[in-house]
């Protein structure tokens, strides 16, 4: 279920096969935004740092660490960045 209050909420429906039942289930397609649209730095992550950190720090404000997560989507799990990965953050978007 999608709160009403989540960004996803007016998003367009999908359905997807579980990776293990191979039972459908619905869920929201997300687009990603393209990396060459949008302003960001490169910045390396130091033990200790927190998403919701770096997007206050940025400017975009700490509830929006998602989108930090939306230009890096090769960041699987964001409580597991080891120290030393280099992500993208957006700034002035």
């Amino acid at each position: 279920m999608i709160e009403r209050t989540s960004r996803y909420y007016t998003g367009p429906l999908t359905q997807t096969p579980h990776k293990y039942t191979g039972v459908y289930q619905i869920s929201v397609y997300r687009d990603f935004p393209s990396i060459q649209a949008v302003n960001y730095v490169e910045y390396t992550w130091k033990d200790g740092d927190s998403l919701s950190n770096l997007a206050n720090t940025f400017g975009s404000g700490p509830k929006y660490w998602w989108e930090i997560m939306d230009i890096n989507p090769e960041i699987l799990d964001p409580m597991s960045i080891a120290p030393g990965t280099v992500i993208r953050v957006p700034y002035g978007n």
